[in-house]
């Protein structure tokens, strides 16, 4: 038992290193764009980077889901089910992990194939805005910057602390929200599936 929880945890750590290095590959990816937009124009980039990106992207997932696959194929041999007792421990993690990796999923979805709706409000720098955008996609668990970090962003960019609280509402409402509804929608419907499934397989012959 203990080494099959020990071949948990590290599934577990690979899957984050999947994640981050996604996240350091997307991250790249939107400064090249951003650097090519300023110089060709807005929209330049993207008929040379979004086939990259989402054969990258498919690759990175494919190594996800086969992670995954080995966890949950472990965990149902130790027979570990979902509990209150341990909803706090592996399963939530599972959880954290796997909103992530959708999360991931919607910013490559809208990020790359809306470019233009990265910029919430006219007139701002893409250099400004690649700054805030990049904030975003990393608490995108939680894209409410405080005070401090307002600040902290409105010298990075070059902005006024205003002009950044007005770009994270904005952006909240037209990039963030939809990729949240959109994550739920899945989640739901996914939890539906299984609970019709276990009904019609505990249902009487």
């Amino acid at each position: 038992t203990r080494d099959l929880q020990n071949k948990v945890t590290k599934l577990l750590a690979m899957l984050e290193e999947v994640d981050r290095r996604y996240k350091q590959y997307y991250h790249q990816m939107q400064i090249i764009v951003s650097s090519f937009d300023a110089i060709a124009g807005p929209g330049a980039a993207k008929p040379y980077t979004a086939l990259a990106l989402q054969t990258i992207s498919r690759h990175f997932r494919s190594l996800r889901d086969a992670i995954s696959g080995q966890i949950q194929s472990t965990r149902k041999i130790l027979g570990e089910q979902e509990s209150s007792s341990t909803k706090g421990c592996g399963i939530s993690r599972l959880r954290y992990i796997d909103q992530h990796l959708r999360q991931q999923r919607a910013m490559q979805q809208f990020g790359m194939m809306q470019p233009h709706a990265w910029r919430p409000q006219r007139g701002l720098p893409e250099t400004s805005v690649s700054v805030l955008r990049a904030w975003l996609f990393e608490h995108f668990l939680h894209p409410y910057p405080n005070d401090s970090e307002k600040l902290m962003l409105a010298r990075q960019t070059g902005l006024t602390r205003g002009q950044v609280s007005n770009w994270f509402i904005n952006a909240r409402v037209r990039l963030w929200k939809p990729m949240v509804e959109e994550m739920y929608k899945e989640e739901f419907g996914e939890t539906e599936m299984d609970s019709n499934s276990s009904s019609e397989n505990a249902a009487p012959k």
